[in-house]
C-alpha cells in the first residue's frame, strides 16, 4: 500500500539532502540550500557570486529512534554594490531552518521551547531525553524566561 507522505517533509523547507549516513547511533544528513542567490544583509543587493562555503551542524527532530544531525553546507557571497561597505556576507536562512549562530533547527527549537514552558527544568529534560532531544536541563529555564519577555 502506498503512503501519501511527501519526502520533503522530512527536512525543513528550502533544503536538499545530498547524503544520509549512520554515524554511531545518529543519522547524519548532509544538506544544502536550494536557491542559488542571497541578499546582502546591509544593502539588500541580490548576489549570485559565491565566495566560499562552510559547514553548520544543526540538531534536528529525531527519526526512527535515532537522533538526527543536519550538516548544512552554507555559503558566503560577495556583495558587488559599490555603495555597500559589506564585501562578503553569509547567507541567511529562514527561521524554520535556523537562526544565525543556532545549534538547533527552528522546528526543534520550537519543541524545546514548548517543553520548557509546559514543564521547565528537570521534568522537561527527562521527557526530552526519552524523546531523543539533545538538550540539557539548563536549557529549559532559559527558554521559559526568554518566552516571557
Amino acid at each position: 500500500m502506498a503512503c501519501g507522505m511527501d519526502r520533503r517533509a522530512l527536512l525543513p523547507g528550502g533544503l536538499k539532502a545530498d547524503r544520509v549516513e549512520l554515524v554511531d547511533d545518529r543519522v547524519q544528513i548532509h544538506v544544502r540550500p536550494v536557491g542559488g542567490t542571497a541578499a546582502c544583509p546591509r544593502c539588500g543587493e541580490i548576489s549570485r557570486r559565491v565566495h566560499s562555503h562552510y559547514q553548520r551542524r544543526l540538531a534536528d527532530l529525531p527519526a526512527h529512534g535515532r537522533q538526527v544531525r543536519l550538516v548544512l553546507s552554507a555559503r558566503r557571497f560577495r556583495c558587488w554594490s559599490p555603495l555597500c561597505r559589506t564585501r562578503i556576507f553569509a547567507e541567511r536562512f529562514s527561521p524554520a531552518i535556523a537562526q544565525p549562530y543556532a545549534r538547533r533547527t527552528g522546528r526543534l527549537q520550537d519543541l524545546v521551547r514548548h517543553l520548557g514552558l509546559a514543564l521547565g527544568g528537570q521534568p522537561a529534560q527527562a521527557l526530552a531525553a526519552r524523546l531523543l532531544l539533545p538538550v540539557s536541563k539548563d536549557t529549559f529555564p532559559s527558554c521559559a524566561a526568554s518566552a516571557l519577555r
